[in-house]
């Protein structure tokens, strides 16, 4: 495993040097030893580190939690404030930049260990958070807020270059178990259905899920309403053949809704449900069909 590059921003040489030391012995690397933030600012720019320990007070005319809130916006790298101030006033600004910890000068081995440990750990929990808040847990996929933020985009594009774009919403239900072995349920099919459909579809394409079980595709760039018809009849013909489940072949069942913009500046959640109602109005045509 690649050592975790850290990057500190100190303009007391021989702190700065301590640090260093520590950091090797701790099994991280140093990325660099800098003492302004516009040279801190050059090393994320040439290469992002994965933590910055960065002291309030340096020099020239940004200081640290100035430093701090550019990186944060730009690119969302960890930090940990490294201070010997610790009046009211320099804390309330500290907090204000959110940093995942703080070191006081002069610190020893044990609190710099335990404050990189913790500032990694509780990054790590930050981010697999504010990815499942926007992608299906189950399959990986983005969720509908996610795919909602792509349609928006897509219709803008869209609307720019005179292109339309379409939505095509569907479940695949498993249409059945052999005799001796019990039919799979619908989420034990999900992640050979998400292969399928990866593997099949364009770049420019958006495939999500929903929270209760549709599969929805993005297709952008079309021109008419039988292109979108002829994409939704390829990408669902990968189900013609049963689906593995532990072994075995099972065939399944899929029902669709098909929807497309139909003017200029057409509203993302509107498209969206117009396509999950076709998708309904599928299912209840065809509900003598059992699974």
């Amino acid at each position: 495993m690649a050592k975790a590059r850290i990057l500190i921003v100190e303009d007391e040489f021989l702190v700065a040097h301590d640090i260093s030391d520590m950091l090797i012995e701790l099994g991280y690397e140093v990325a660099a030893i800098v003492s302004t933030a516009e040279d801190a600012l050059a090393v994320i720019r040439n290469r992002a580190p994965d933590l910055i320990l960065l002291d309030i007070r340096i020099r020239g005319p940004i200081d640290g939690i100035q430093a701090a809130n550019i990186i944060k916006e730009e690119w969302s790298i960890p930090f940990i404030y490294l201070t010997a101030h610790a009046d009211d006033l320099t804390l309330a600004r500290a907090k204000s930049s959110d940093p995942l910890g703080y070191l006081l000068k002069p610190f020893e081995f044990r609190e710099l260990k335990t404050v990189i440990e913790l500032a990694f750990y509780k990054h790590e929990k930050e981010r697999q958070a504010a990815f499942w808040a926007i992608h299906d847990r189950l399959s990986g996929l983005p969720n509908k807020f996610l795919f909602l933020d792509h349609l928006s985009k897509a219709i803008y594009l869209g609307d720019r270059h005179h292109k339309r774009i379409a939505i095509l919403s569907f479940v695949v239900l498993p249409a059945g178990g052999s005799a001796g072995a019990p039919s799979p349920g619908l989420n034990d099919i999900v992640p050979e259905v998400t292969e399928r459909l990866t593997r099949i579809l364009r770049k420019s394409d958006t495939l999500a899920r929903m929270e209760s079980g549709e599969f929805i595709i993005l297709l952008p760039d079309l021109e008419t309403e039988e292109q979108s018809r002829i994409a939704a009849r390829r990408i669902l013909g990968v189900f013609d053949d049963p689906v593995d489940h532990e072994g075995r072949a099972v065939p399944v069942l899929v029902f669709s809704g098909l929807a497309m913009t139909d003017r200029i500046g057409q509203d993302p959640e509107i498209l969206l449900q117009k396509s999950l109602a076709n998708l309904a109005e599928n299912l209840k045509i065809n509900a003598g069909v059992s699974p």
